[in-house]
């Protein structure tokens, strides 16, 4: 059960890094899609949890994330077509690592939450069920479709590879500033001090992003509500929606909430929400973690 190195080709003959944590009779497969800004190690101890439970795990990171960058100056630099490149990769894992028969669960926090919500669009039958963690929902569609516009802008006058003091700013300084009495800008993560620490000290977390990383993330999130996407969805897969009541992420739960809402009215037929009181950010990393970790089994058991 201890983690192991990958490696795989994805359909854009790229090779991408990451960690596999198997187990000796799996009853199933778990594709975890991260957050930006982190890396896949982080998820060595949930991971392990689904092991000793009886799922195999798979954690590939994204460009410029993680194993994937190797020089300091790679961190937080993208591709074109950077999110919907990862939603394809994060295909080529399921398919490679899928066992017959057996489920295959796809898992995304945070920027991969948002990749999850594409995924589910575009390959619509692969999965069995979708966990969907710290995610937004429809209610921020139109600062999705705003930032777009402007971040090409920026790109066009700053440079795509040029760090996005201006964007990121706009995108994620205000979560740092939606948490009162704040010991550090980054307390919007967890409730946990241990977790925040961690993540400030590790430098493939944190690092920041390029301009080119957030035109193509807002250009990613601006497609997902659209409803000729959305009507792709396939009805009769279980969906799970988790998150921290006080994550600025989700507009401290309305973000899920609105999606879980926008599924059910699609006629998505098994869509449960969970919201956790005194959790923010990463509620696989605050104190009562095993709560939401036993409810993220039972549903995948179900």
């Amino acid at each position: 059960m201890e983690r192991q190195s990958i490696s795989i080709k994805t359909i854009n003959n790229d090779i991408l890094f990451g960690f596999a944590w198997e187990c000796e009779k799996p009853e199933g497969v778990v594709v975890i899609a991260t957050g930006m800004e982190e890396c896949a190690y982080r998820y060595d101890d949930f991971a392990k949890f689904l092991n000793k439970n009886g799922y195999n795990v798979y954690c590939v990171d994204h460009y410029g994330q993680g194993e994937n960058a190797v020089k300091e100056e790679q961190l937080g630099i993208v591709p074109r077509s950077f999110f919907s490149k990862c939603v394809r990769n994060l295909d080529d894992v399921a398919k490679k690592y899928a066992i017959k028969n057996k489920p295959l669960i796809i898992f995304g926090h945070s920027m991969g939450s948002f990749m999850v919500q594409d995924y589910i669009q575009r390959y619509a039958n692969r999965p069995t069920k979708a966990v969907i963690m710290g995610t937004n929902g429809p209610n921020a569609k139109l600062a999705y479709a705003a930032g777009y516009p402007l971040a090409r802008l920026v790109c066009k006058c700053k440079g795509e590879e040029k760090p996005a003091k201006f964007l990121a700013g706009l995108a994620v300084g205000a979560y740092s500033k939606a948490v009162k009495d704040r010991k550090t800008p980054l307390d919007w993560l967890s409730y946990n001090e241990e977790n925040v620490q961690k993540y400030i000290a590790d430098p493939k977390c944190g690092h920041g992003s390029s301009n080119g990383f957030y035109r193509e993330l807002l250009k990613g999130n601006h497609r997902l509500y659209k409803k000729k996407f959305l009507l792709k969805i396939n009805k009769d897969l279980p969906i799970l929606l988790v998150a921290g009541k006080e994550d600025p992420v989700g507009a401290n739960g309305k973000g899920p909430t609105a999606l879980a809402k926008l599924y059910k009215k699609l006629g998505v037929k098994n869509v449960e929400l969970k919201l956790y009181d005194h959790m923010r950010h990463e509620i696989l990393n605050e104190d009562d973690k095993l709560t939401v970790y036993n409810d993220i089994l039972n549903f995948i058991k179900k």
